[in-house]
């Protein structure tokens, strides 16, 4: 498959059908944090990418599909609403089948009024907003030009007017950087004016671009969680049970997985719904024929594809 992956066990969604819209890095936003990489066509354009083949490759996929999903996840290895198709494709996933649609975006084309009704149709939108003060907002985002925090706050406040599903706010701290009292005081007053179902708070556990994009401990993430108020919520712990996704994985499973975001043999064994010694074991196999690599980070290890292998 090119453009679906999965089924994953998400730490959001649950059990997910991963749907790429966008060619990597493709962004509005190249963020210090990114798991995925540096941004490499930094861009508000948005063009119809590959709209046919992704449909028909969701149309195949459903003839005989291999496992069950509690979300199909329209994401990508970029901004996925940079996808000028991506009303068309959420029509025709939800002609295929039933399973509910959800659209992890940065939320920064929001703005616009044709891009709020594509995503309308959808069952969960996953926003972020990383900092309401212009400075923060680009030290962290580093925005295409022409993108300001001004339009990223109008257009969130706009969708959640006319959003009639979930949306759930991803909010990705940073320490030193987005952390500080008077950063979450304005933060709080910006969350309560948009008004979002969910607010889930992340912080820098996987790789990042940028060595000074820092993680937050657990209990420092858990004092914002109250400070926020309800609805705050911690998802950058992947502690929780999961349900198995596939009694077996292939190589070319994983090799796919690892060639979109780097993960621990942990990760990959919750997703896999496999135990982590069986998991281990591919990696190491897989490792020392040179289809993976393994780079430490924050004192884990974590797994990418190399090139050759895809």
């Amino acid at each position: 498959m090119t453009h679906l992956f999965g089924p994953v066990n998400s730490r959001r969604l649950g059990l997910s059908l991963g749907v790429d819209l966008i060619p990597p890095k493709t962004c509005t936003f190249d963020c210090i944090y990114c798991e995925v990489g540096r941004t490499t066509h930094l861009t508000l354009e948005r063009r119809p990418f590959a709209v046919e083949a992704i449909i028909r490759e969701i149309r195949e996929y459903f003839q005989n599909p291999p496992a069950t999903s509690d979300y199909i996840t329209l994401a990508g290895s970029g901004e996925p609403t940079l996808n000028a198709g991506i009303g068309e494709i959420i029509t025709a996933v939800k002609d295929i089948t039933t399973i509910p649609v959800a659209v992890l975006t940065n939320g920064t084309l929001l703005y616009q009024s044709e891009v709020r009704q594509e995503l309308a149709c959808a069952d969960v939108v996953l926003p972020s907003l990383d900092a309401v003060s212009e400075e923060t907002f680009r030290r962290i985002n580093r925005p295409a030009p022409g993108l300001t925090l001004e339009m990223v706050l109008a257009g969130l406040k706009a969708f959640r007017k006319e959003y009639r599903g979930q949306m759930w706010l991803e909010v990705m701290l940073l320490k030193g950087i987005n952390d500080t009292d008077a950063e979450l005081a304005a933060l709080k007053r910006e969350i309560a004016a948009i008004a979002p179902d969910k607010v889930q708070l992340n912080t820098a556990v996987r790789p990042v671009v940028e060595n000074y994009a820092r993680a937050l401990n657990r209990r420092e993430m858990e004092a914002i969680a109250a400070y926020l108020g309800q609805g705050a919520e911690i998802i950058a712990s992947f502690d929780r049970p999961h349900r198995a996704a596939a009694a077996a994985a292939k190589d070319r499973v994983v090799i796919d997985m690892l060639s979109r975001r780097p993960m621990t043999a942990r990760d990959l064994a919750e997703a896999l719904g496999l135990p982590l010694p069986q998991v281990q074991k591919r990696l190491h196999r897989l490792q020392a024929a040179g289809r993976v690599s393994r780079n430490l980070y924050e004192h884990q290890g974590f797994y990418r594809s190399e090139p050759k292998a895809e």
